[in-house]
């Protein structure tokens, strides 16, 4: 048994939750940017609107505490006149000017802030913008051993959360910090300046304000970033999840990836409950010393004043000079805390931004080859070993010598190295010992950019990305611009797949969808190959080029690629030993070293390996038994074979046969789908209406008429609230603690106003009592100081603890959801991993913040307002009236904020989903991104689609700036007409100054307190999109639901029959191309092999599709043991079968759980190790260092295709099914594997008493079928088993003769 190496990281597994906490603990704690360190991105333009924003910041921060200069000389002013008894017009003229003044400070507030605002916003974007970018740069720019180390989490997640959080730190959040500073400083000034006496007591309590607030930005820092690391390593669940949904629903793994996505839910959960609990207590303590500091002032304040060391205005003036200055301080902790949030999340995106990776495609520096060169390819004396896994040699002193216009082909064993070989060749890795020269010069004396873009490259499984099939051939040149239609056309011919595209709704401009899960295997590779064929590279790299290619298509691109192979250096890795045999040289590998080469008939008169590798492939032809083909009168003998011209072309006459058989098939499907079409606008088959759409440009045209009716609804909240029942006991003790905020406000509003005016007041005896004057009123404020601490402790911590337990059942119930979706769900555009990962991460968070960031703050401000207003009307009801009337305005920026956030919050949502798309589908497919040299098109692919949110972004900084003014400026309006107002009342001997003066400091007050509360609007806002598009995907209506119960037979009790009747069938996305058209029948005998072969994309796999309920008929029926497969419920359905797809999908977990998977109840080792015996896959296994707990890297990174294919084939096997579904499960396997696999599946049919229905183009691994079925045009066209076939000599004849090494 050959032996097999491999790279794998070593890393612990995902699954293991104590080793995970370990590392954890172990990894030393990363450090965190400054934040001047944060604007390091930005360029000249930017500097000037931070500048400008700086000043307007300052501006703003230092105009409150001026004002309160004016203030003070008001009531100075206004004491003094009354007490000489001035009345009338002798008090207005005294006291007029002063209030002139209030309205110009209040103009000038309204002024900068808009300025303010609106710049930082700005440069906050536009910074932003380029990071992303540039982060999105510097990930495609990395090398493949950065991918292949990588532990960050999803990139995908980070690239939408992280940039995020780093924007929320440099734009406004930003500019409210430096207003903060500001109006902390100006305060202590205007204090110190009034008196310094007072403005030192006063300050000695702010260390103790410092302490708490430092407290607050590490707690919140510390867990913030404990939970992004926690969620990011959640999206990586998702995204493998989203990614293998068929392989997940296949094997009902929807619990088991819930199970380990809600384990790092619970880290999250974990940290933000300490975060609530550390926050509420700090900021608790914050308030209370603060509302205590006005207890002292006024104690000690009365003291200077009867003492007659100062004036009782100075006095007011130095208390709120510094008191403002404090109020600066109370809103840096929230403004510190994202500027924090935002300097962990930017070290990570930084240090990726940065790093140079060893091979550069940055990199210019280097020669070039002469334009004449020839494509000659040398490796010498090349060792090398993955970096993740560097003791197990891959390659082994490894010398190969490739002439220009030569094709060498390589075959071997998975895992000998030969697919390392091309990416040694592409320099996704450099060897660690040797040489690779190209044309005589060493590549890495070449820009790495330039060694690419001379390869073409096609790999074993293809990839297309979610643009037009136009977009995707485009992707293989440098200047599609200088490519013609007709080009392109001319390249499909070439590939065999102009015709099949001409038959898609909008032709060449068909957009192909995420993984182009629209197309068949045999479709997307025909695509690929037209790519690189139009890319006319010097050399050419083919790893299993036509692997899926049925036998027809294989031979068109055979010839295809024959022609396209002439006078260019070509290096093939085959499986398929017919592909290969006109190679000048075939190289057989083993271990990572050369064993035999030579030319196909030098190799079978050698008769060595190959010539062992050729008859393993040999399908048994005409009547007579294997038995009687191997004798002297049988099948020729090998060097007869090598001869023979019949299985290795096709003359003229046959070949355009062939192709006029396709073009006449192309038009009979044209016909029979045109009933489809009746009641759809026909369009042109060029597709002209939708020639400049790519597939994210197309989705977010879509979503244009779905975010109108949106914004008509209204807020699910009784429906959150209700889902948040588990909680409401904690909610209960927020709501408790919002009541008692609510009424500190204007309590004290009503203690401080008769305080201020009885220490105003000339000559006015201040301490009459023990317990009266001044001293009542320092004792009635440290009583609201006790209640503060107590609100605020309990409305925070019960609020946002119920928050962290939601989010995380919420989290937990939209993953769910997305798994109870149909397949066709996902096959839908707007769907794909990248766009359902950011919602994921943004939408369940924001749907939580709906009420818990909502209810505490309108709780609070609704006590606020009832209780301000009754003792305001008490006090002075006229004043009361005024500030009334002016509440319009008041509200009225508040408001006009709100709808703006509305207005572009669900905009912005979806734009960034859509830029998600691009990025997460080009990291997803970084090796094919990094072999076509396309990274600066992706990234310009994803800067177009940031153009729409950044558009959004800036309308949104003009238009909400404006809201955030008013609720600045109006309220000094509003007090400057108050005082206006109030005097005239007074000259005319209305009111009293006591309580004018004091209702209108409850007022104020109060309405403090409602502006902190109106905070929610934007949680709110933003919660109410999220929310509705959380609960239509719950509550949407599955087509087929994996809930619904039907019958539910035993194991025991499935035969395993299998029958198709009258099935009709089109693929939801593309209901005008219909699979099948009511001809479809099969029936399939329990307990025996059924074979289903067929061109691509006549529906042998929708078949299986159907058996496993992905999909439902449109009508006829699917049925098992004589009951349709609706009638089961589907996951006891699923339960009796088991699938090998043909694109292998392994997790990022260890090999033995990736085979545990294929099992839901628990599996002893003995049994697992069974499995990978059976699927050839045991030797390896325990010849690696960790043997079963090995892991397997991303999307199974660290596993050749052969690997991933038989850990797969393990997978199902451990399963025990009652029905095997193997489609092409042998296409990965080179020709020794595939013997021995398709012996142990032969083994496994026999011993467990199973029905298997196998998809194969490779007609060697079915030839001992009870039964082949040859699919084409939507219907079964021939049946029987392979020597009743051969008898009918018709089209299954055909293709034996196509594939065939030898002929009898």
């Amino acid at each position: 048994m050959t032996k097999e190496k491999i790279a794998i990281e070593k890393e612990p597994l995902a699954s293991d939750a104590s080793s995970t906490t370990k590392d954890k603990k172990k990894k030393k704690k990363e450090p965190s940017l400054m934040p001047h360190q944060l604007f390091r991105y930005a360029n000249f333009q930017d500097a000037l609107l931070i500048a400008a924003a700086m000043f307007c910041s300052i501006a703003v921060g230092a105009l409150t505490p001026v004002s309160i200069i004016v203030f003070g000389r008001y009531l100075g002013t206004m004491t003094t006149t009354l007490s000489a008894a001035a009345t009338g017009d002798d008090l207005i003229n005294a006291v007029l000017p002063t209030i002139y003044i209030i309205f110009y400070l209040a103009a000038a507030l309204v002024v900068t802030s808009y300025a303010a605002q609106t710049l930082w916003i700005l440069s906050g974007e536009r910074q932003a913008r380029r990071i992303r970018r540039m982060y999105l740069h510097a990930i495609l720019r990395q090398d493949m051993v950065w991918f292949d180390e990588a532990k960050d989490g999803s990139l995908t997640t980070r690239l939408a959360t992280d940039t995020q959080l780093i924007q929320d730190g440099i734009s406004d959040k930003f500019g409210l910090l430096v207003q903060s500073m500001s109006q902390f400083i100006t305060g202590l000034v205007v204090g110190f300046t009034a008196n310094w006496i007072m403005a030192f007591v006063i300050l000695a309590t702010y260390p103790i304000l410092g302490v708490t607030g430092s407290i607050m930005g590490i707690v919140v820092s510390k867990s913030t970033t404990k939970a992004q690391d926690a969620y990011a390593d959640a999206g990586k669940v998702a995204e493998q999840a989203f990614a293998g949904i068929r392989t997940l629903y296949a094997f009902g793994l929807e619990e088991r990836f819930v199970a380990r996505y809600e384990k790092q839910l619970a880290r999250a959960r974990q940290a933000g409950i300490y975060r609530a609990v550390s926050t509420g207590l700090s900021t608790g303590i914050f308030f209370a010393v603060l509302f205590g500091t006005y207890a002292l002032a006024f104690w000690y304040g009365a003291q200077l004043i009867t003492q007659g060391r100062a004036p009782g205005y100075q006095v007011i003036v130095a208390f709120f000079g510094i008191i403002t200055g404090a109020v600066g301080i109370v809103t840096l902790p929230q403004n510190l805390s994202a500027i924090t949030g935002g300097c962990g999340a930017a070290y990570k995106v930084f240090r990726t931004i940065e790093r140079v990776p060893a091979i550069d495609t940055d990199s210019q520096d280097g020669q070039t080859l002469e334009a004449d060169w020839q494509p000659s390819v040398s490796l010498q004396d090349i060792t090398f070993a993955y970096p993740t896994r560097s003791d197990i040699t891959v390659l082994d002193n490894f010398s190969l010598n490739i002439e220009a216009g030569t094709t060498t082909a390589l075959v071997g064993a998975s895992g000998s190295g030969k697919s390392t070989v091309m990416q040694l060749l592409l320099r996704y890795y450099d060897p660690s010992h040797g040489q690779i020269m190209l044309g005589g010069k060493e590549i890495k004396s070449m820009p790495t950019a330039y060694v690419r873009s001379l390869f073409g490259y096609v790999g074993q499984e293809p990839v297309l990305f979610n643009l037009s099939i136009k977009q995707n051939i485009l992707l293989g040149v440098d200047d599609p611009a200088k490519v013609t239609m007709d080009q392109v056309e001319d390249v499909c011919k070439l590939a065999y797949c102009h015709d099949f595209i001409l038959q898609l709704p909008e032709g060449y401009n068909t957009i192909v969808g995420e993984g182009a899960t629209l197309l068949s295997g045999g479709q997307k590779q025909r695509i690929a190959i037209a790519r690189a064929i139009l890319k006319n590279p010097k050399i050419l790299l083919l790893d299993e080029a036509t692997s899926a290619l049925d036998t027809q298509s294989e031979r068109l691109v055979q010839r295809a690629l024959d022609q396209a192979t002439k006078d260019r250096t070509t290096i093939v890795i085959a499986h398929r030993l017919s592909t290969i045999r006109n190679a000048d040289k075939i190289v057989v590998m083993k271990q990572g070293k050369i064993v035999e080469a030579g030319s196909h008939n030098d190799l079978l008169a050698h008769d060595g390996m190959y010539s062992e590798l050729v008859n393993k492939q040999q399908i048994v032809q005409g009547t007579s038994s294997s038995d009687e083909s191997d004798d002297a009168n049988g099948a020729p003998t090998p060097e007869a074979a090598a001869t023979d011209d019949l299985t290795n072309k096709l003359d003229q006459a046959g070949f355009d046969a062939l192709i006029n058989k396709e073009k006449e098939q192309v038009v009979l499907d044209l016909e029979e789908q045109a009933h489809y079409e009746q009641k759809l606008k026909q369009k042109d088959r060029r597709g002209s209406s939708g020639s400049g759409l790519d597939g994210i440009e197309k989705a977010r045209r879509d979503q244009e008429q779905k975010k109108k009716t949106v914004k008509k609804q209204s807020a699910p909240i009784l429906r959150v609230i209700q889902q948040m029942r588990p909680e409401w006991p904690l909610m209960a003790v927020g709501i408790v603690g919002s009541i008692l905020m609510g009424c500190v406000f204007p309590t004290f509003g009503y203690v401080f106003g008769r305080a201020v005016v009885l220490i105003t007041t000339p000559d006015a005896d201040l301490v009459p009592g023990p317990v009266q004057g001044a001293n009542l009123y320092a004792f009635l404020m440290t009583m609201i100081a006790i209640a503060c601490l107590i609100g605020i402790t309990l409305k925070l911590i019960g609020f946002e603890m119920a928050g962290e337990i939601y989010a995380k059942r919420l989290r937990s119930d939209v993953f769910r959801a997305y798994l109870r979706q149909e397949v066709g769900f996902y096959d839908d555009q707007a769907n794909t991993s990248g766009a359902m990962t950011t919602r994921l991460a943004v939408d369940s968070k924001n749907v939580d913040e709906m009420i818990t960031k909502t209810w505490g703050e309108l709780v609070q401000l609704v006590f606020i307002g009832i209780s301000a207003l009754v003792l305001a009307f008490v006090l002075c009801w006229q004043i009361s009236l005024i500030i009334l009337g002016l509440s319009p305005f008041l509200v009225a920026g508040g408001l006009f904020e709100t709808k703006i956030e509305q207005g572009f919050g669900g905009s912005e949502k979806k734009a960034n989903e859509e830029s998600g798309q691009v990025a997460a589908e080009a990291i997803k497919e970084i090796r094919t991104v990094a072999s076509l040299n396309k990274q600066a098109y992706f990234e310009a692919r994803y800067y177009k689609t940031t153009d729409h949110p950044h558009r959004l972004a800036v309308r949104k900084a003009y238009t909400s700036s404006f809201g955030y003014a008013c609720i600045l400026g109006i309220p000094l309006f509003a007090q400057g007409i108050a005082f206006y107002a109030g005097l005239r009342f007074i000259a005319k001997g209305w009111i009293t100054y006591t309580d004018m003066f004091t209702s209108l400091i409850v007022l104020m007050m109060g309405a403090q307190g409602v502006g902190q509360s109106m905070v929610f609007q934007k949680a709110f806002s933003k919660g109410k999109m999220s929310a509705i598009d959380v609960f239509d995907l719950i509550d949407r209506r599955v087509k087929i639901d994996p809930d619904l119960e039907g019958i539910e037979p035993t194991y025991d009790a499935i035969q395993g029959d299998i029958a198709l009747k009258d099935i009709e069938f089109a693929y939801p996305t593309r209901p005008t191309v219909p699979i099948f058209k009511g001809q479809m029948n099969l029936h399939g005998q329990p307990l025996t092999k059924i074979a289903l072969v067929g061109p691509s994309g006549c529906g042998k796999s929708t078949i299986i599709a159907m058996l496993e309920r992905f999909y439902d008929t449109s009508s006829g029926s699917v049925r098992l043991d004589d009951h349709d497969v609706k009638k089961y419920t589907l996951s006891n359905l699923r339960k009796h079968l088991s699938m090998v797809q043909q694109e292998p999908i392994v997790f990022d977990l260890s090999i033995g759980d990736n085979i545990r998977y294929g099992f839901d109840g628990p599996l002893t080792q003995e049994q697992i190790e069974d499995a990978a015996r059976l699927a050839n896959i045991y030797d390896f296994i325990v010849d690696l260092p960790e043997k079963f707990d090995t892991r397997v890297g991303d999307k199974g990174s660290q596993l050749s295709g052969g690997q991933k294919q038989r850990i797969a084939i393990a997978r199902a096997l451990v399963r025990r099914p009652k029905i095997l579904l193997l489609d092409e499960a042998t296409s990965a396997l080179d020709s020794e594997s595939e013997k021995l696999v398709q012996e142990a599946l032969d083994k496994v049919l026999e011993q467990g008493g199973r029905t298997t229905i196998t998809i194969a183009h490779r007609l060697s691994t079915i030839q001992n079928s009870d039964l082949i079925c040859v699919v084409s045009g939507g219907q079964i066209k021939e049946q029987g088993t392979h020597q009743e076939l051969l008898a009918l000599n018709g089209i299954y004849t055909e293709m034996v003769t196509q594939q065939s090494l030898t002929v009898t």
